[in-house]
């Protein structure tokens, strides 16, 4: 079991911002950290000074400014420059700061200073920052990636992804936040580990008082409307500028946006008011008297109600409001907000609302009821419950699908799915495709109504992506007519087939279309919008912005359908993460995933798509023949299942790993080359097998063409060495300035295990980057990754990524072999005591 790190939280995700400082520090430089409270400027602080201490510095802080300068310690007598911090400078005493400022103007002194944003700043350091001796540094809250980094460092293990996204949800990366809710769930044993991975089910009802404290902190003093209206958004959730209990509030509502505590927000022509922080949200709620809290829902519902109840939530949002204030409602009523409750996808709140219809005289042998009940329990997993009021309601058209999806996808019982689904053509055949029965599926769809982009999918994965796009662009006139959950569908489909056969380019149109439903969608619409962007991103190589994405992605708990599943949005993750060079984050991922697909029915599409993420992911761990074995077995049962789109992929990784001519002859043993022969990734795949110079040029430039970037960039480094081997040295160096010229465009070199350095090749690429070569040879010095760690500042997992990367550049397997490799003698380097 991981031992919690006692005491003060690890620096963590902040390698940039010392690497910056570090840079300026040795130009004679300091830094004036400038971000929001609580998002770590003074443990950014504190690191920057202990880098500045091993550099040779003497460090002086705060209240000890005054006495270390006047007591006659000055840096020209020990030949040292003194490093001065000075947290909060814009509330520093005049005195000191003048001194600090003449110190630091002279070269004699390295000011490290933070500030709130908007703080009025002293003239010396305004002065300072205009000469160029301080530069300001912007301290951001932490992103996903970010806080996950920080949580593992803290907890020792990794952090389950939907834990990951409860926390920064209420945190949204602010340091301070996260680190009082974590060491709250930590006292009070939520949070602990469950299958080697931390887990919290997110704030408990009654939080402890040091998060009521910080909340007080970050909402400041409020008036009473100010805190009237705080306390009417913690209960609702956003409110729309216009209703009465808002516009009554006008200036508080305007002086809590000045302060940052309430955030303005337009979509199209709405302006809604939110509190800026969740947490205060939560907390607020959570602590508000019951009779203040009944008074002020009853008060909100009938605003809502008053203004015709405009947006789709607002049917639900005024009974579900109204149930914590009043008498039961018209059970008629309440069963329609449960319908709206379903359709936002808040599961929980459309039990709740059934629950009460039920209470209020509705049965169960009221069809609607049971249905939206079942659908409610099915979004929670909860399908043995669901199947049961799917089971009390009355035959009728409207349970047939909901009751087979989760007979089939929620309980894996194929047979009786399709047997319940009987005519509904549509239904049989997602049935017949989690059979992977992918020609059966195909014809049902064929002659089912609505059934488009299911359609579509078979024909992409039978390897015709001109009939797919077919499919998809006749029924285009009619998506104007169907529901969200129809519309999603139909552009996530489109964007992954467009972008696969037609480019980048023309996807990201489709991507826009997407998005624009998700401003006003439900949950799952916006998850498939990240997917698909996260899909586009990493094509062009923009891994990191798509990592982000993904992370959101794959804490959606929405109910299980047809185009992806929990484990493949993990596994996505997994392979996004290992493409952005976290190897062991993204193995960790990849077990998680493995985890999930324990908890779903068999869908072997989706299986196989986790395999393939999960070859990736042994591929960037180094391990180029498993990662080929993996590929080639995903590609032998997709071959088998009538799936050849999917088995092309798997040979592509296949090859990219080193084993190109089997991935070849697989191909042509199953008439790929006929079936497929237009298809860049094929055509790449034989170019490998053949060594032909002159067919990667023309892959690269293909990949180029539908900006590809990365595997552009790949393709022609690979050119290089076909040229090379066949003795074309001019083709060799137009491919390698090809390869340097996307390599530039696409911002990060080909990965090691589909372009292996031989390190007897005097043209191979062995550079290393700065960091990287500062590890190896603190590494040949014999140090252990801890030691390397602390003394770089850096965590022990980011000290083993910057190794694997090395050992692939270099061509090695062990810290043996890094000395004669780079020509290094034996290093000796201190410990630190």
């Amino acid at each position: 079991m991981a031992a919690v790190v006692e005491g003060d939280w690890p620096l963590s995700a902040r390698e940039a911002e010392l690497a910056e400082i570090k840079e300026w520090a040795a130009a004679g430089v300091g830094a004036l950290m400038v971000g929001e409270q609580g998002v770590g400027k003074t443990t950014l602080l504190n690191a920057a000074l202990r880098q500045a201490e091993r550099g040779g510095a003497r460090v002086v802080r705060g209240d000890a400014v005054r006495d270390h300068l006047y007591g006659g310690a000055q840096p020209h007598a020990a030949r040292r420059r003194v490093a001065v911090a000075l947290d909060d400078v814009h509330l520093a005493d005049p005195v000191t700061l003048g001194l600090v400022c003449r110190l630091a103007d002279s070269g004699q002194a390295l000011l490290l200073a933070t500030a709130q944003p908007g703080a009025a700043l002293p003239n010396g350091l305004r002065r300072l920052l205009i000469g160029k001796r301080v530069r300001r540094l912007a301290v951001d809250a932490l992103d996903r990636s970010g806080a996950v980094r920080m949580l593992t460092a803290r907890l020792g293990g990794p952090v389950a992804v939907a834990t990951a996204e409860r926390f920064w949800d209420l945190s949204l990366g602010n340091a301070l936040i996260l680190r009082e809710l974590a060491d709250q769930a930590l006292a009070e044993g939520t949070l602990r580990q469950v299958r080697g991975r931390w887990q919290w089910p997110g704030l408990p009802a009654a939080p402890d008082s040091r998060l009521v404290d910080l909340v007080d902190l970050l909402l400041g003093d409020l008036d009473p409307d100010e805190r009237e209206l705080v306390n009417m958004l913690a209960l609702a959730g956003p409110l729309e500028a216009g209703l009465p209990v808002v516009d009554a509030r006008g200036e508080a509502a305007e002086s809590l946006n000045r302060r940052g505590v309430l955030v303005a927000e337009r979509s199209r022509f709405r302006l809604s008011l939110r509190l800026a922080h969740p947490l205060c949200a939560a907390v607020v709620e959570a602590t508000l008297p019951e009779l203040t809290a009944r008074r002020l829902r009853q008060e909100i519902a009938d605003a809502i109600k008053a203004t015709g109840a405009r947006r789709p939530d607002d049917a639900a949002r005024i009974v579900s409001l109204g149930l914590g204030a009043g008498p039961l409602p018209d059970p008629v009523q309440v069963g329609r907000a449960a319908v709206g409750a379903l359709r936002g996808e808040d599961h929980r709140l459309a039990e709740r609302l059934c629950r009460a219809a039920i209470a209020a005289g509705a049965t169960t042998a009221d069809g609607g009821i049971a249905v939206t009940l079942g659908q409610a329990l099915a979004g929670q997993s909860r399908h043995v419950e669901a199947e049961a009021c799917f089971a009390r309601a009355p035959h009728s058209a409207a349970v047939l699908r909901p009751r087979a999806l989760n007979m089939g996808l929620g309980l894996g019982r194929l047979a009786e799915a399709e047997a319940v689904a009987a005519t509904d053509r549509a239904t049989r055949a997602v049935v017949r495709l989690l059979k992977d029965r992918i020609g059966e599926a195909r014809q049902l769809a064929e002659t089912a109504p609505g059934t488009e982009p299911l359609l579509a999918l078979l024909h992409h994965q039978a390897g015709d992506d001109g009939a797919a796009l077919a499919v998809l662009s006749a029924a285009r006139p009619t998506l104007a007519g169907r529901d969200e959950a129809a519309r999603c569908e139909y552009l996530y489909v489109t964007g992954c087939i467009t972008a696969h056969a037609r480019g980048l380019t023309e996807a990201g149109a489709v991507l826009a279309e997407l998005r624009e439903q998700a401003g006003d969608g439900g949950p799952r619409t916006r998850a498939y919008a990240r997917l698909l962007e996260a899909r586009i991103l990493r094509a062009a190589g923009r891994t990191v912005e798509a990592v982000e994405l993904l992370r959101q992605a794959a804490a959606y708990g929405g109910t299980t359908d047809w185009l992806s599943t929990r484990s493949v949005r993990l596994a996505r993750l997994a392979g996004a993460v290992a493409e952005s060079g976290d190897a062991l984050e993204a193995a960790s991922l990849l077990a998680e995933a493995r985890e999930a697909q324990r908890d779903e029915c068999a869908y072997p599409l989706m299986a196989d798509a986790v395999e393939l993420e999960g070859a990736l992911v042994t591929a960037g761990l180094g391990d180029r023949a498993a990662a080929a074995g993996q590929a080639f077995e995903v590609a032998e049962r997709a071959l088998a299942a009538g799936r050849p789109a999917q088995a092309l992929s798997a040979l592509h990784l296949a090859a990219r790993a080193g084993a190109a001519p089997r991935a070849a002859a697989v191909a042509e043993a199953a008439a790929l080359p006929v079936r497929m022969a237009d298809d860049v990734v094929l055509r790449h795949v034989l170019a490998l097998a053949e060594g032909d110079g002159e067919a990667l040029d023309g892959v690269s430039r293909r990949f180029d063409d539908l900006g590809l970037l990365p595997l552009a960039a790949e393709a022609a480094a690979q050119a290089v060495r076909a040229h090379q081997a066949s003795g074309d040295r001019r083709g060799a160096r137009v491919a390698q300035a090809m390869s340097a010229e996307l390599v530039s465009r696409c911002g990060a070199e080909p990965p090691v295990w589909a372009v292996p350095v031989d390190p007897r090749d005097p043209g191979a690429r062995t550079e290393l980057t700065a960091r990287e070569r500062e590890v190896v040879t603190l590494a040949v010095s014999q140090l252990s990754n801890q030691e390397i760690a602390d003394r770089l500042v850096l965590s022990v997992r980011t000290v083993e990524n910057h190794l694997y990367r090395a050992y692939g550049k270099l061509g090695v397997t062990a810290r043996t072999e890094l000395a004669p490799v780079l020509g290094m003698g034996t290093v000796q380097v201190r410990r630190i005591a």
